[in-house]
C-alpha cells in the first residue's frame, strides 16, 4: 500500500491523464465498456513493451532497455513499470477525441460498429496517437533532467533526439491493435451499443473534454522540453503540432457545400 501511494504521488500527472480518459470514454460507453477497453489497451501494450525490452527482443518498437532506477518509488509490473503501459489507453481515447473534434463528432459516434468507423478515421486516430508519442518520448529519454527520471534507454541510440524510427512505427502498430481490440463483440455488449445509439449528449464537457485531454498532454510534454532547456527540440513539437492541426483541418473537417 505504502508503494501504491508513492506511485500515485510519484507519477500524478500520469494518473491524472489516465483517470481523465476514463472518465472521458465512460460517458461515452458507459463504465464497464470503458474499463474493458482500458484494460485491453493495457495488456495489448504491456505484451508488446515487454516483448521489445527483452535482451533479445526487437517487435514491435525495436530494441530498447528498461532501467530499474525507481523500484523503490513506484510499481513494476515483471520488468516494467506499471504507469507506462498504462499510458496507451488515455492517449488512444485522446487521439481519437482530437479526431473527433475536428470531425464535429463526440466518442459515442468514434466507438460504434467497425462498417460506421471509416478507414480514414482509424488512419487519422492513429496518426495523431504515433505524433502524440514523438512529443512525449525524446522528453521521457531524458528523464533524468527532471522528475520522471531515467528509466529507459535505446541500445543504438536514435536519429530523432534520441529516438529510433522503429520506436514510432511500434507505437502505429500497437495503436492499431488497440483500435481493433476495442471495436471488437466482445468489448461492444448490448449495453454498450444501446448506450451509443440512444446517447444525446453534446455537452462542452463530451465535446471538448477528449481533445482538451490531447492537448494537455501535448503541452506538458512541450513544456518540459523547454524547461530542460532542449530548444529545438520544444521548437520541433511546435512544429509537429502545426502539422497536426493542418492535417485535421483538411482532411477531417467536413467540407461546407456552398
Amino acid at each position: 500500500m505504502h508503494l501504491f501511494l508513492h506511485t500515485i504521488l510519484f507519477r500524478w500527472y500520469v494518473f491524472l491523464f489516465w483517470f481523465a480518459g476514463l472518465f472521458f470514454l465512460a460517458r461515452s460507453c458507459g463504465w464497464r465498456g470503458a474499463t474493458l477497453r482500458f484494460l485491453s489497451a493495457y495488456l495489448i501494450a504491456y505484451g508488446c513493451e515487454y516483448a521489445s525490452s527483452r535482451p533479445s527482443g526487437w517487435f514491435p518498437f525495436g530494441p530498447y532497455t528498461y532501467l530499474p532506477t525507481t523500484v523503490q518509488q513506484e510499481i513494476w509490473i515483471g520488468s516494467l513499470p506499471l504507469m507506462d503501459s498504462m499510458s496507451f489507453a488515455f492517449l488512444m481515447v485522446a487521439s481519437l477525441g482530437a479526431v473527433g473534434w475536428f470531425e464535429g463528432r463526440l466518442l459515442s459516434g468514434l466507438l460504434g460498429s467497425p462498417s460506421r468507423f471509416r478507414l480514414s478515421r482509424w488512419a487519422m486516430a492513429i496518426l495523431f496517437f504515433v505524433l502524440v508519442d514523438v512529443v512525449i518520448d525524446p522528453v521521457s529519454l531524458r528523464g533524468n533532467r527532471w522528475f520522471l527520471g531515467q528509466i529507459y534507454y535505446y541500445p543504438r541510440g536514435g536519429r530523432y533526439f534520441g529516438v529510433p524510427f522503429s520506436n514510432f512505427i511500434g507505437w502505429g502498430v500497437v495503436g492499431a491493435m488497440i483500435l481493433v481490440s476495442w471495436n471488437l463483440p466482445y468489448l461492444r455488449g448490448a449495453h454498450d451499443i444501446a448506450r451509443n445509439r440512444t446517447s444525446s449528449r453534446d455537452s462542452p464537457l463530451d465535446r471538448w473534454g477528449p481533445p482538451f485531454l490531447y492537448l494537455c498532454v501535448f503541452a506538458f510534454n512541450t513544456v518540459i522540453a523547454f524547461l530542460i532547456r532542449e530548444w529545438f527540440l520544444g521548437l520541433a513539437d511546435l512544429l509537429v503540432g502545426g502539422i497536426l492541426f493542418v492535417l485535421g483541418k483538411i482532411v477531417l473537417t467536413p467540407k461546407r457545400i456552398s
